[in-house]
């Protein structure tokens, strides 16, 4: 409202600005009442993974969420298992807020992200859905579909697709973060894929085959390192687990 707005309604309905202070006042508090009522729920399985920057998000903002991985109840709103659910979401991960459902790992995020404030200065929309798929291309598209075997994931892994893919994930960091000094959502995103692919990936590759995949990545390496000592990482006490170590005959076969 304009202040001459807020001046016709008071003369109109006869009330003093301490009331109309009051009226507004109410208004607000009705609102966040009804956000805190209706937490962020989110929809996926029962590991990180693909949902695992949602979970982030919330616990790095202290956001209370409700993670439902119950397949029945995913069934309700994603048409992977239902023929009329209630909505226009096929699988999860799914962010459910209120009456808004977004579905797909990148939009889910950016999404939660832009909820939760974690558009610092510099942030950029389009850059930052450029910036997401960069990141499923190199760590989904990428590691994803070459560790199941040890040839082909050394051959990815040494050879010049994987270093361009990299290489591009890195120049478009800022730095510390990638539009600066404070995180964004695409950081969350980047870091829960880097946390994923370290666990299963990265890290027995450098502990049991010396391989230090991330050497040449200072600015993904820092932004990992710093959000894995924040206080929402190290006090995460929800019970997921990341995916586990790939085998001991993938890594024999790395050689």
């Amino acid at each position: 409202f304009s202040s001459s707005s807020c001046s016709t309604l008071n003369h109109h309905a006869g009330l003093s600005s301490t009331a109309l202070s009051s009226f507004f006042f109410a208004i607000i508090m009705a609102a966040a009442a009804s956000d805190a009522a209706a937490p962020i729920k989110i929809l996926y399985w029962g590991f990180l993974g693909r949902g695992g920057p949602l979970v982030r998000m919330c616990e790095h903002t202290g956001t209370p969420y409700e993670y439902i991985s119950d397949k029945a109840e995913m069934a309700k709103v994603c048409s992977a298992w239902c023929e009329s659910p209630a909505g226009d979401n096929f699988a999860p991960p799914v962010v459910v807020d209120g009456d808004t459902m977004v579905s797909q790992s990148i939009a889910a995020s950016l999404y939660l992200g832009a909820k939760l404030g974690l558009t610092p200065a510099g942030y950029n929309d389009y850059k930052a859905m450029q910036f997401c798929g960069d990141i499923v291309d190199t760590f989904e598209g990428g590691v994803g579909k070459n560790n199941e075997d040890g040839a082909a994931l050394k051959k990815f892994i040494e050879g010049d697709r994987f270093a361009r893919l990299m290489g591009n994930v890195e120049r478009g960091i800022v730095g510390p973060y990638y539009f600066g000094e404070e995180p964004s959502s695409v950081d969350f995103f980047l870091f829960s894929h880097l946390d994923w692919r370290t666990s299963n990936v990265f890290g027995p590759l450098k502990e049991k085959k010396d391989v230090d995949v991330m050497a040449s990545y200072p600015k993904m390496l820092a932004i990992y390192t710093s959000l894995c000592a924040t206080p929402g990482y190290q006090n995460y006490a929800g019970g997921l687990s990341k995916p586990g170590p790939i085998s001991d005959e993938i890594l024999a076969a790395y050689a």
